[in-house]
């Protein structure tokens, strides 16, 4: 038996064919007002360029007063006008170039906005307010198990007040040499508040960024600063979710002076980056600084090998689940990198704030790479910010 198939009523398909012809007429129409606005725009620079040709060859003529010709008043009010519309021309020219940057600004604006909105979202559990800062940083400090460990045996030659001095003193004559150079670059644009500065030596890069913190003084910040730091859980929040961070404690010096063991390592890669380094801070004459100066591991007998029952609970459990009889663990290469960085905190004449700055030195191989690595920094100084400030992102609307 042969089924009928069954047809829409007759009052919806005629409202289909009446939306879907009212839809093509819009389009026509829209085609056809593209189509003038564009035959507009081309008429509109025709002109523009044969008044610019005309101008120039006004204002190319000498000036020759004929007999029986206009007055000298109007023969001046002539070449003013002429002198301001040539003036309105470069204005013009300037306006369209600014308008262009101003759109690319925009546009990395927009992109940097939404990572941050991501990065926020990622730390909504880290974000607190101002005044809650320094206690949930004093509390989590205390509760990591590997933020202030007793110095670890690993066979080092142990380092000395002096010896720190000795590392410290040329790396802080680098600092004030960079500071008070002329040959920096920098945009005068902000982002988020933050200001930058770089200079490009070769393969060498050197940066800084800087923002003004209100209500806030430099011992207070420097000392929430030493704290994110110098403890692993808030070190290696800094850092992205996909690489993995450690940052071991060596040697305690002093309160003042201390040395540690940093890994970095990408997913994918097969080699962990180590660096040991000094972190050490003290007064100066505006304020307080810190400096992090890689050590030379080979001079001290460092060989990066660090086996303590100090490491973190979940190393632990990781390596007791995965290790079976049969199973052997992958060691992966080790490279050994240089590291320089340094903040300063200085409080406002004003007494407002404080000013922080945030550089240091890092090899490079493009200017795009350079330009990633400065992006990869200013992230790190949000998260920085956010976690020493308070909550960074207030989108507006």
């Amino acid at each position: 038996m042969e089924t009928m198939r069954s047809r829409p009523p007759r009052g919806i398909a005629a409202a289909t064919v009446e939306a879907e012809a009212e839809r093509k007429l819009k389009h026509r129409q829209l085609v056809k007002r593209a189509y003038y606005q564009k035959l507009v725009r081309s008429k509109e620079r025709a002109l523009t360029t044969q008044h610019s040709a005309l101008l120039r060859r006004v204002q190319a003529q000498p000036s020759i007063q004929p007999a029986g010709g206009p007055l000298p008043s109007v023969r001046v009010l002539h070449d003013q006008y002429v002198q301001l519309t040539s003036e309105k021309e470069r204005h013009a020219r300037e306006n369209m170039a600014l308008q262009r940057r101003c759109l690319e600004q925009t546009t990395f604006q927009k992109k940097l906005r939404a990572a941050s909105a991501a990065e926020a979202r990622e730390r909504q559990r880290e974000s607190t307010q101002a005044s809650e800062g320094a206690d949930e940083i004093s509390q989590e400090s205390e509760s990591d198990p590997v933020a202030h460990c007793e110095p670890l045996d690993v066979g080092m030659t142990p380092m000395t007040d002096d010896a720190c001095f000795e590392v410290i003193r040329p790396a802080y004559t680098e600092v004030r040499s960079f500071r008070t150079s002329r040959g920096l670059y920098t945009s005068n644009a902000q982002v988020f508040g933050w200001t930058h500065r770089y200079c490009l030596d070769g393969t060498k890069l050197q940066y800084s960024i800087s923002k003004v913190f209100p209500s806030l003084s430099a011992r207070e910040l420097s000392g929430r600063g030493w704290t994110i730091m110098t403890t692993e859980s808030l070190y290696r929040a800094l850092h992205s979710r996909g690489m993995t961070s450690r940052l071991h404690s060596i040697q305690t010096v002093n309160e003042d002076n201390r040395v540690f063991c940093r890994e970095l390592q990408r997913p994918g890669q097969d080699a962990v980056m180590k660096t040991l380094l000094l972190a050490s801070r003290f007064q100066t004459e505006d304020g307080y600084m810190t400096i992090y100066r890689s050590l030379d591991h080979t001079k001290l007998g460092f060989s990066g090998s660090i086996n303590s029952s100090s490491q973190s609970q979940s190393d632990s459990s990781k390596s007791s689940q995965n290790s079976t009889p049969e199973h052997t663990t992958f060691e992966p290469r080790v490279r050994w990198l240089d590291m320089f960085a340094w903040t300063s905190f200085e409080d406002q004449r004003d007494g407002s704030g404080v000013e922080f700055h945030f550089g240091g030195e890092m090899q490079h191989f493009s200017t795009d790479n350079a330009r990633f690595w400065m992006l990869e920094v200013l992230l790190m100084a949000l998260r920085w910010e956010n976690r020493a400030v308070g909550p960074t992102f207030t989108l507006q609307g």
